[in-house]
């Protein structure tokens, strides 16, 4: 088995495909956040990525496993403060190459198809593997505590620091005529 350490300098960390039919091929480094692609005001990198992946031909396809470790900053989805997730994934995934799937026009999804990564030309891109690994690890809807009472829909206060004086009824607005028509009525 072939393997490489490397610290990510500005070189663009790969998996050669044509170097898997010698053999299993293994990488270990870090990955600059900033390589990632992630806007900052959605996801924030905390230090270093750390990966750690073997490669290796299996008939078609190519199997990829490996560990992946972080921290990242992400907005509580219901007050918008700063949430801090460590992650640490360990992933096994298959990729077969777009030659043997034409990517354009209308095409039909087999269930296995669901289960595979795609990659173009003679290439894995590391940096992909490390992004998607990073998105499929955090909650969809993450948030800074269980009891967070999140911003008021009407003045935008953060609930969590300071009770605002706002009135707590929401009345959908095509229902607002009958509300109207029920406080003219007395009973």
């Amino acid at each position: 088995m072939s393997l490489l350490y490397l610290r990510h300098l500005g070189v663009l960390m790969r998996i050669d495909v044509r170097e898997l039919e010698l053999g299993p091929v293994a990488l270990k480094g870090e990955i600059v956040p900033s390589e990632l692609g992630f806007d900052p005001s959605e996801i924030q990198i905390i230090g270093q990525v750390q990966i750690d992946l073997t490669a290796e031909r299996q008939a078609q396809e190519v199997r990829v496993r490996g560990r992946l470790t972080t921290d990242v900053r992400v907005p509580c989805s219901r007050c918008l403060d700063p949430v801090r997730f460590p992650v640490a994934t360990k992933f096994d995934q298959f990729y077969e190459s777009n030659a043997d799937h034409p990517l354009h026009g209308e095409i039909a999804l087999h269930e296995r198809d669901t289960e595979i990564g795609f990659f173009s030309g003679d290439f894995i891109e590391v940096n992909d593997i490390a992004r998607e690994q990073i998105l499929l690890s955090l909650p969809m809807k993450p948030i800074c505590r269980e009891d967070c009472k999140g911003l008021c829909p009407h003045c935008g206060k953060n609930r969590n620091l300071k009770d605002c004086n706002c009135e707590a009824v929401l009345v959908d607005p095509r229902l607002m005529q009958l509300l109207k028509i029920k406080n003219r009525m007395t009973f």
